[in-house]
C-alpha cells in the first residue's frame, strides 16, 4: 500500500496544531455542523477530510474510511507486506547510512551469525538492491563478515 492512503490524515493532524484551525475543526465534528461558507474550513475540504453538502460542512465518511483501512494495513501484522521496499533512489544522501544501519540492525539480531544467502533473503524483504545495502553496511561498520563471505554480523558500532 502506498502511503498516499495515508496523507489526509497526516494533513489533519498537521492541521490541528494550529489552535485556528482546532477550532474551525471543532465545528465539522460538533454537535452541529458548521456553515459551509467559513473560509477557515476550506483546508479541511481540499485534503478531503470534509465535505460541503446542503450548505453545510460535514465530517467526509470516504476520509475516515479509507483512514482506518489505511492505518490497519499499516499496524496490523502484515503491515510489512503492505510497504514498498526501499529504493537507494529513494533516499537523501543524508538518510543513506542511518537507513542501512537501521535496515540491518533489524535483520540481524545481536550475537547472531547469517549466512549471506540468509542476509540476502532477510534484506530483500526491505529493499531493492540486496548487494548494496550488505556492502554498505559492512563498509560503514555495522556489520562484519569473514573473509570469505560468508558469513555476517552485527557489530558493536553504532552509526
Amino acid at each position: 500500500m502506498s502511503d498516499s492512503a495515508l496523507r489526509p490524515l497526516r494533513s489533519l493532524v498537521a492541521m490541528l496544531r494550529n489552535p485556528q484551525l482546532r477550532a474551525a475543526f471543532a465545528q465539522v465534528v460538533g454537535s452541529s455542523p458548521s456553515d459551509s461558507d467559513d473560509a477557515r474550513l476550506d483546508a479541511f475540504v481540499r485534503s478531503g477530510i470534509a465535505e460541503r453538502a446542503e450548505g453545510r460542512m460535514l465530517l467526509s465518511a470516504t476520509f475516515l474510511d479509507a483512514s482506518l483501512a489505511a492505518l490497519d494495513a499499516q499496524l496490523g501484522p502484515l503491515a510489512v507486506l503492505q510497504g514498498q521496499r526501499i529504493s537507494i533512489g529513494d533516499l537523501a544522501s543524508d538518510e543513506l547510512d542511518a537507513t542501512v544501519a537501521a535496515v540491518a540492525r533489524r535483520v540481524v539480531s545481536a550475537g547472531e551469525r547469517v549466512s549471506e544467502t540468509a542476509l540476502n533473503e532477510r534484506l530483500s524483504m526491505f529493499v531493492s538492491d540486496v548487494a548494496f545495502f550488505r556492502r554498505h553496511a559492512v563498509d560503514n561498520g555495522v556489520l562484519e563478515r569473514t573473509a570469505d563471505g560468508a558469513l555476517y554480523w552485527l557489530t558493536g558500532h553504532a552509526v
